[in-house]
């Protein structure tokens, strides 16, 4: 979905990445998050395409062909052409989305700018040739201050801290009308070194579309105890007191329960949890659905924290199928698959945030 009128940058922000970082991308996108819940809403995307540079370029250009790229583009329309700038009319079948008016410019060799004419937002697709022969594609994400677009708007209406999700959510769709990185050749890097880099610089998350349910991996350095986080994460009972995701908790040593709720609907749900600890202090608490709203084995998610240097590298595995325990949240997911991704990146990021927090802890 071309919504770039969607995001935000904040200018004082550089690019945060060479093209190893891209190449994380060998199960689905990857999405860094410099800062949680502030304007101007900063972040960018990270995609690859079996394609060249060049037809993904040709694709990106080719208005007319984008119903036929995108699940929901229902019609686009070329208004007029000024000098190196097309202006377009796009109909969405996104629930709650106007009429887009846009402008395509091409602003250099595999670059591409789109700005929305109402809001004069921005985005920015730059193309980057891969040695496999495959296209390394980085999604920048700019918006006015304190504009949302209509989408984000009644998401947060909906909860007031759903923004970052709403927003990552709609450019990962957009980027998928043009790559789909888990289809794409792999290409050899140091995957760790680049994870590092990225988690270094605020929240990095890579989505894993290849098992059963699209599995969202949080990571991030935070400048904190790390008896602090450990005791953050295993007192299950505070979590409702941190973030309005989690309506009520209860910890029962081996077990838990839930109830999450967001965007109108509500899921209670039961969990296994297991606890181990690694020879180098590494600590890891799993949690597994067990019953409830929930059918057992639908997914759960997993803590490690490590101790590094100056603080912990936190990371959260989440892939509970928590929307199918929910009439609301299944219904506005069936209507727009942009939903049931703003959901899962909701939770993630509110566990991430309002459980963890704490500052970045620099590489």
């Amino acid at each position: 979905m071309l919504t770039a009128f969607l995001f935000s940058l904040a200018a004082a922000v550089s690019p945060p990445g060479p093209q190893a970082h891209a190449a994380l991308t060998a199960n689905g996108e990857v999405l860094l998050l410099p800062r949680h819940q502030v304007q101007p809403f900063t972040a960018w995307v990270y995609s690859r395409s079996a394609k060249s540079c060049a037809d993904v370029e040709k694709s990106i250009l080719d208005l007319p062909n984008w119903p036929k790229q995108f699940d929901n583009v229902k019609s686009t329309k070329v208004v007029k052409i000024e000098g190196d700038t097309l202006h377009y009319e796009m109909e969405l079948t996104v629930a709650f989305s106007p009429t887009i008016y846009g402008n395509i410019t091409k602003i250099g060799p595999g670059q591409v700018r789109f700005g929305d004419e109402a809001t004069k937002a921005y985005s920015v697709y730059t193309l980057n040739p891969a040695a496999d022969g495959s296209c390394l594609m980085r999604y920048q994400i700019v918006e006015e201050k304190g504009k949302s677009s209509n989408w984000v708007g009644v998401l947060k209406s909906l909860e007031s801290s759903s923004g970052d999700a709403g927003n990552f959510a709609a450019a990962v769709s957009s980027c998928r009308g043009f790559a789909r990185p888990e289809k794409a050749p792999r290409i050899s890097v140091d995957i760790e070194a680049a994870r590092s880099s990225l988690a270094a610089q605020g929240t990095l998350i890579e989505i894993d579309r290849k098992a059963a349910y699209p599995t969202y991996t949080f990571r991030h350095r935070v400048k904190l105890d790390f008896k602090d986080v450990s005791w953050a994460v295993r007192h299950k009972k505070a979590y409702s007191e941190k973030t309005t995701v989690v309506k009520s908790s209860e910890d029962k040593g081996t077990t838990a329960s839930y109830t999450i709720g967001g965007f109108g609907g509500r899921v209670s749900f039961t969990t296994n949890v297991t606890e181990t600890t690694g020879a180098d202090g590494t600590l890891v608490i799993d949690e597994r659905v067990s019953g409830g709203d929930l059918k057992a084995g639908a997914g759960g998610w997993r803590w490690q924290l490590k101790p590094v240097d100056g603080g912990v590298l936190v990371e959260l595995a989440f892939n509970a199928d928590i929307i199918a325990g929910s009439t609301v949240m299944r219904t506005m997911a069936a209507t727009d698959p942009i939903a049931r991704e703003s959901f899962m990146l909701y939770v993630g990021l509110a566990f991430m945030s309002d459980i963890i927090g704490g500052q970045t802890l620099p590489q």
